[in-house]
């Protein structure tokens, strides 16, 4: 009885063990983020896709900054699953960089813009904003 008992708690550790490891997609950043009160050429929108495929997390994003008459557009650019559980994503234009980090918590997207131009006349500037879920 105890070998049954002993071999049935190996079983449930090891299965916990790779519950624990396994990845779950959709990511929780995963879907379509606004920022109502965007000033021009703040963030306005965040777009994330992220699928699992062959054990990894493929994620893309795009990005849209406030603009008139209508939003400028990033494109849809491949991103980064940190150890940490946040996305990464360098977004490279020709005036200009944007490093964004996304972490969700909830129905808010924890947005951290790092802005670099690209021929340094300006200093880095950077800026966290609050994204709801759209």
């Amino acid at each position: 009885m105890r070998l049954i008992l002993f071999v049935f708690g190996l079983f449930l550790l090891s299965t916990s063990v790779s519950y624990a490891q396994r990845i779950y997609c959709p990511l929780p950043e995963d879907g379509a983020w606004v920022n109502p009160d965007a000033a021009p050429k703040e963030i306005s929108r965040i777009e994330v896709e992220s699928r699992c495929e062959n054990e990894q997390v493929l994620v893309r994003v795009r990005a849209f900054t406030s603009c008139i008459p209508r939003d400028c557009k990033w494109g849809w650019t491949k991103a980064q699953l940190r150890s940490d559980g946040a996305i990464q994503v360098l977004l490279v234009g020709f005036l200009s960089s944007k490093q964004i980090t996304l972490r969700a918590f909830g129905d808010l997207l924890d947005t951290h813009v790092i802005n670099v131009t690209n021929d340094q006349s300006s200093p880095r500037t950077e800026k966290t904003y609050n994204l709801q879920k759209d």
